[in-house]
């Protein structure tokens, strides 16, 4: 009886220890993926801002006026006559059916509400 009991509490107290083991590996794996997430994160900023500055140095008006100099190109306001005015388009326009949205596609879009019962793939996981 007292050997039972001596196995038991020694099973119970392995099991809670390799819970305990198996939440602290999870917390570092996490940890981990948390980190580099970070550091994407952190490139993807940095990338951006370099981009803005490279949109803004290419769209400024002094680089342009200095290629359009270099390439003698003569640039004047245009004409009353040259200028081309656009309206709005008609309500019609905007309806699926102008721009070839089926009635299939129109119910299929009253079913996305329930997307969230499904579960989303991370195209970028990886296979364990």
């Amino acid at each position: 009886m007292r050997l039972f009991k001596y196995i038991i509490s020694i099973g119970i107290i392995t099991l809670a220890a390799l819970v305990y083991v198996h939440q602290q590996v999870e917390l570092v794996k996490l940890s981990y993926e948390i980190d580099c997430k970070e550091k994407l994160l952190k490139t993807i900023i940095d990338r951006r801002e370099i981009l803005q500055y490279n949109i803004s140095n290419l769209e400024s008006p002094s680089r342009l006026e200095k290629i359009l100099l270099s390439r003698n190109i003569n640039v004047s306001l245009p004409k009353r006559a040259q200028i081309i005015r656009l309206t709005k388009a008609p309500s019609y326009m905007d309806s699926g059916k102008l721009l070839g949205v089926s009635s299939l596609e129109e119910r299929a879009g009253i079913f996305r509400f329930f997307d969230f019962l499904g579960g989303r793939v991370d195209p970028h996981a990886r296979e364990k």
